[in-house]
């Protein structure tokens, strides 16, 4: 008798997957829209290199120009976090739901501290003490900037306060000779007046090897750094 060869089919179960995960839908971009307006100070004066942003992605950010205008991209018809900020100023912040040809002018009203600077010129500069250090000049290297003073006192004791501790700096510095303090040759020296109503003679540790002592900092109403050599500078005044 011939063999029968049994064929046993195995059915093939297909599971089909829900709609939803067979393909990927496409999210339609939110609808934007530009405003625009201008940066002022309490006294109305535009406020120029002022940055007004709302969330992290650079279309989002912009800088004022020397007007004051900006301009701003968002999404339209939601309400956005509007900050605007300056190094002279606290920064300030607003809701705004942008609308096509919207206009938001922003008003920064509380300024930083700013030191006063007089030069023998005549002239005086009005710098922002938060930027504001003392540098000296390393040549073909560039400025090396800080906050604390380094000073040698009459008695040759070492004198380091930070900005925040000064009243008054009287100069312009003048060249000396005193070996307490440089034993490598002239050094400079002026006179300050503490906040705590010390007042002595300084001087300069740095301008014993040569170098050049300046005070900087960036100018409140160009937002311009300024590099002013103790040499040229009458006083300065501290908050």
């Amino acid at each position: 008798m011939p063999l029968t060869r049994l064929v046993v089919v195995l059915p093939i179960l297909v599971v089909a997957l829900p709609l939803a995960a067979q393909r990927e839908h496409a999210v339609a971009p939110l609808p934007t829209v530009t405003i625009s307006g201008v940066v002022r100070d309490a006294n109305g004066a535009p406020v120029p290199g002022a940055i007004v942003s709302s969330g992290t992605w650079s279309s989002n950010r912009n800088g004022t120009g020397s007007d004051g205008k900006y301009t701003l991209r968002l999404p339209a018809n939601r309400a956005a976090l509007i900050t605007v900020e300056d190094f002279a100023f606290e920064p300030q912040r607003v809701t705004f739901t942008p609308t096509t040809g919207a206009t938001l002018d922003l008003t920064l009203t509380t300024s930083r501290p700013a030191v006063s600077v007089k030069m023998t010129s005549g002239t005086t500069h009005i710098l922002d003490l938060g930027t504001s250090q003392f540098a000296y000049l390393i040549p073909l290297s560039g400025y090396a900037r800080m906050d604390t003073a380094n000073f040698c006192k009459p008695d040759g004791s070492q004198f380091k306060p930070d900005k925040s501790e000064f009243a008054k700096i009287v100069g312009p510095a003048t060249s000396a000779t005193f070996s307490a303090c440089c034993t490598l040759g002239p050094t400079m020296t002026l006179n300050v007046e503490m906040k705590s109503g010390e007042k002595t003679a300084v001087y300069f540790n740095d301008a014993c090897f040569g170098n050049e002592v300046d005070f900087i900092g960036r100018e409140r109403s160009t937002g311009l750094w300024q590099y002013l050599r103790f040499t040229d500078i009458a006083e300065i005044d501290f908050p």
